[in-house]
């Protein structure tokens, strides 16, 4: 236990072209410098896997991963999961980048206050043509640490109030043991991620949100989540199965 590292981060890597450089940049470049990068490579075609190799050679925090069929971002980490030894565990997607502070700021915030969950606010930025344009910032709405009002969590995440992005958070990794939490195939559902928000949200009693943006969540072109298969309708209407299997669960219907 005493060599274990603080933050595992666990980064699914496909065809991440030239983003992939910035990303891992901005991961070895840490200021907490006890993290684990676990690389989960799903089968890149682009020479995305040499570029992990190169800077697993150099850096001795990586750890790859190798998938031996693509099996997108829900079931990459799950595997990255499996692998991960660190107290908190962080995802991060193969083409964002963020501040050097980001993992030192959050597990400080995690072990003073002895959190299951700890997340920045963040920035989206829009790409054309791979040159920024602009950037957006996302503020998380001031709310009481009482979760006892989870039904207002997930009527705002309904909405689309409340970001359910998973990215820009560290989560005990007891925690998501303890109380079985995983993704679910993205293959089979859109917006894996949203579920995973909402079960882990559902689950926490100690969580908290630090004000500083720290993550910069990339859009471009050849994002996962524009991808005609990632949205078809079969996906999208088991993610709406899923939610209200959730909300049923949590005792919140829409009569109430």
């Amino acid at each position: 236990q005493m060599n274990n590292p603080k933050v595992s981060i666990i980064v699914p890597v496909h065809n991440a072209g030239i983003y992939l450089e910035k990303c891992l940049d901005s991961l070895v470049g840490q200021t907490l410098n006890d993290i684990e990068i676990i690389l989960v490579l799903d089968c890149p075609t682009d020479g995305s896997d040499r570029v992990a190799e190169k800077y697993a050679e150099r850096d001795k925090r990586i750890k790859l991963l190798y998938n031996e069929q693509n099996l997108h971002t829900g079931e990459s980490r799950n595997r990255g999961v499996r692998m991960a030894v660190g107290e908190y565990i962080g995802f991060f997607d193969h083409d964002d980048f963020c501040e050097k502070d980001m993992y030192e700021l959050l597990y400080a915030e995690a072990v003073k206050e002895n959190l299951e969950i700890v997340r920045c606010n963040f920035a989206c930025v829009y790409t054309k043509d791979d040159k920024e344009e602009h950037t957006e910032k996302y503020h998380y709405p001031d709310f009481s640490h009482n979760l006892s009002d989870r039904r207002w969590m997930f009527e705002h995440v309904s909405n689309g109030l409340i970001s359910c992005v998973i990215w820009n958070h560290i989560y005990r990794r007891d925690f998501l043991l303890d109380k079985n939490l995983s993704f679910l195939d993205s293959r089979a559902i859109c917006s894996e991620d949203g579920i995973f928000f909402m079960e882990v949200y559902s689950q926490a009693e100690r969580f908290k949100t630090i004000p500083q943006y720290l993550y910069y969540h990339v859009f471009h072109e050849t994002n996962t989540g524009k991808s005609v298969v990632y949205r078809s309708i079969e996906n999208r209407i088991s993610f709406f199965e899923k939610i209200y299997e959730l909300l049923l669960k949590n005792g919140i219907s829409e009569d109430a």
